[in-house]
């Protein structure tokens, strides 16, 4: 819904208008940039050209929930499944929107939406499988502070750097692991070492901004580094998400099975699913849907 009502930019993807728009980090894309479009948009005699005046409403958005809740499929538990929302979306923009050019964008944005969700439940899979809430967040912190020790004075031939919790002030040791490092940043399709220095750099400056101002900030809103991590994490914990979605769909073996309700019983207690939405985004999963 709010990617419809942001307009196209040559300046900034979808994405990166909605996250700066909410106040987040955009990668190397700054507020300002942001200004320099609402500004110019701002200009246009016509209102419906200014930045937030088109897109999806109120109005459509109750429709689509409305539409939700008279679907069958979606009441089977004690919740509404996410990814049906999808579906009542796109019968809203055929149904509603006429004009053929806001009917195209407004179909791409929700093509973007999807695979913004398949990247979030990729993250959700993995941490179910991990039994841990808060797996991939650690390794993304853990990047992040390797990155930041690599270069550290007190580094010992060990790797071993200590560095204080702004979380919890406590003093923390961390492994230096270069080839974790290269794995992610590989992943990035950072190629040579300029990319690589630059994206670390950028980085470095984004934690010295938002850490003083808020020591929980984890970077979880840079989908980039959190799927170029998750991805990297299922390759080396699992053998890549082929084999998990394998393991997932075919529970024929009692090994294969345990593992199902391991992560089901997961995604119940530690994960806020409920019974019906844990099965269906396992459902989702399995399949290649929205893969980017």
């Amino acid at each position: 819904m709010v990617l419809t009502r942001l307009p196209r930019s040559e300046k900034l993807t979808p994405v990166e208008t909605m996250k700066l728009a909410a106040g987040e980090v955009a990668g190397e894309k700054s507020i300002k940039t942001l200004a320099e479009v609402i500004d110019t948009l701002n200009q246009d005699p016509e209102i419906i050209n200014r930045f937030g005046q088109k897109g999806l409403g109120q109005r459509n958005l109750g429709r689509a929930i409305q539409l939700s809740i008279e679907s069958s499929e979606t009441n089977e538990g004690r919740c509404m499944f996410a990814y049906d929302v999808f579906k009542a979306l796109e019968r809203i923009i055929l149904d509603y929107v006429t004009e053929a050019n806001d009917r195209t964008k407004y179909l791409e944005d929700l093509k973007t939406a999807k695979g913004l969700y398949r990247e979030r439940i990729m993250t959700e899979m993995f941490n179910a499988y991990m039994d841990e809430p808060f797996a991939i967040r650690k390794d993304v912190m853990n990047y992040v502070n390797m990155i930041i020790g690599i270069d550290a004075e007190n580094l010992g031939p060990d790797k071993m750097w200590k560095y204080k919790d702004p979380q919890t002030g406590e003093l923390k040791a961390l492994k230096i692991d270069e080839r974790y490092i290269g794995s992610v940043e590989e992943r990035l399709g950072l190629k040579s070492e300029e990319q690589r220095e630059s994206f670390r750099t950028s980085i470095r400056k984004i934690y010295g901004q938002k850490i003083s101002v808020d020591p929980d900030y984890d970077f979880m809103d840079n989908l980039e580094l959190v799927k170029a991590v998750t991805d990297v994490r299922l390759k080396s914990d699992i053998a890549g998400a082929g084999s998990l979605i394998g393991a997932l769909a075919n529970r024929t073996n009692e090994e294969n099975q345990k593992l199902y309700d391991r992560m089901i019983d997961t995604m119940l207690e530690k994960l806020g699913y409920c019974k019906t939405c844990a099965q269906k985004t396992i459902e989702y999963f399995c399949t290649q849907e929205d893969e980017k």
